[in-house]
């Protein structure tokens, strides 16, 4: 029972200990890679649908099967959407083939842009021909009216040509029968009766014609409302289209071709967009999986060497110290043995170092190797000092004689105790 409370207890500080210190980053990047991958998810099945619904429509009036085209889209999409990965993981792996997959996901890429863009005009010509129809309504019937009522005042014209005509040969033909002299009355009364009666039938004439054209005017207004109407319900084109035609041409009312190609300048922008969402961004979310992942592995491998080193420590402080034998085959036996056995008469460290051990790099390498033997008791300290040339073994430190100045006399040396000192030559 006692063992389970202090497990449950080192369990208990050691989540609580990861709360404290990891928990924070853990929940930031687990967030951060869960909108990215949604992100690259719903953009991927969106161009996935348009690049199925686009590569169907490529076989329409043919003989082949829809479904080889809207197939074929689908593996250009799936390709574009991971050549950039793969060519990430060849880079990481150190594998060939980095260029193949950037070259064949360059032509894929282009593929799925193109229908993607087919796509997106195609829904734009029909919004375009919704507009143009929904303004030719009033074109049409305007054009129709004007044109019926031009020919109503055509008519008119003729009539009252006509009627000039008629009644000048008439008056003519009165003025005639007045001035001949004879009583030819009744004659120039049957003139003008007959003159009345063209005047009457032109006036009648022109008075229904006039009724048509007010009835016509009246019409072209009706429908011109009824059509600005049909144009104001229908609404072809969506509001940031008009804004961005709007702020492009700088006018309050565009024209249907400027808005036209605002919406263009929109869907292509829509789609690069769209595109390397579904193209880059996974390559470079890969990359940052491929980074943690290296650090995790270097944190295992540094935890790891760190309880190695722990456990080794533990080990070594729980044996006992026994001294390791150095198994040398005799080398240093014999060369410290005779190293000890000297006939030099004024050893030093580089000497002994060059006679006795030629074989090592330098006396600082020869040191090394005589402190491991003092430390193992295979070689007392006395015998170190002796070839080392150290403690009681070091040579004296040389004299110094006093060099004598011009304006002082000069010293001589004192070599009673030295024999071998030089001497000085007098000046």
């Amino acid at each position: 029972m006692k063992d389970f409370l202090q497990s449950a207890w080192g369990g208990t500080k050691a989540c609580a200990s990861w709360m404290r210190h990891q928990f924070a980053a853990f929940f930031a990047s687990f967030w951060l890679y869960t909108i990215l991958w949604t992100v690259v998810f719903g953009a991927f099945l969106v161009l996935l649908y348009i690049d199925g619904k686009f590569s169907r429509h490529l076989a329409d009036g043919a003989d082949i099967n829809p479904l080889s085209f809207q197939a074929m889209g689908w593996m250009y999409r799936l390709f574009a959407a991971s050549f950039l990965m793969a060519a990430a993981r060849c880079a990481y792996k150190g594998i060939e083939g980095v260029w193949t997959f950037r070259l064949l996901g360059v032509f894929a890429s282009v593929i799925v842009c193109m229908h993607a863009f087919g796509f997106g005009f195609e829904a734009l010509s029909e919004r375009r021909d919704q507009a143009m129809a929904a303004r030719e309504i009033v074109e049409v019937k305007s054009q129709s009216n004007d044109e019926v009522i031009a020919a109503l005042k055509e008519r008119k014209a003729t009539i009252d040509a006509d009627l000039d005509r008629a009644v000048a040969t008439l008056d003519a033909e009165i003025t005639q029968y007045i001035t001949d002299g004879k009583n030819n009355d009744y004659l120039a009364d049957d003139a003008r009766a007959r003159r009345n009666t063209l005047q009457d039938e032109a006036r009648e004439a022109k008075r229904d014609i006039d009724a048509q054209i007010i009835g016509l005017m009246t019409a072209g207004v009706t429908d011109r409302q009824e059509a600005v109407t049909t144009e104001a319900e229908a609404k072809p084109w969506a509001p940031l289209f008009i804004g961005l035609a709007q702020l492009v041409t700088w006018s309050k009312e565009p024209s249907d071709w400027a808005i036209y190609l605002c919406a263009i300048g929109f869907i292509i922008f829509w789609v690069l967009l769209g595109e390397s969402l579904v193209i880059f961004l996974p390559e470079r979310i890969y990359v940052m999986h491929l980074h943690d992942r290296e650090e995790q592995i270097d944190a295992k491998r540094s935890e790891a060497a760190k309880k190695g080193w722990e456990t080794r420590k533990a080990n070594e402080a729980d044996k006992p110290k026994e001294k390791i034998p150095v198994r040398d085959d005799g080398y240093w036996t014999e060369r410290i043995r005779k190293a000890l056995k000297t006939k030099m008469k004024n050893p030093t460290a580089e000497g002994m170092w060059n006679t006795y051990f030629p074989g090592l790099a330098s006396v600082h390498e020869l040191r090394g190797k005589l402190n491991v033997r003092v430390k193992r008791g295979q070689l007392s300290q006395r015998d170190f000092d002796f070839i080392m040339r150290e403690g009681e073994f070091a040579p004296p430190p040389p004299k110094e004689y006093p060099v004598a100045r011009q304006d002082e006399p000069e010293i001589e040396p004192d070599n009673e105790d030295d024999e071998d000192a030089p001497l000085q030559a007098a000046e």
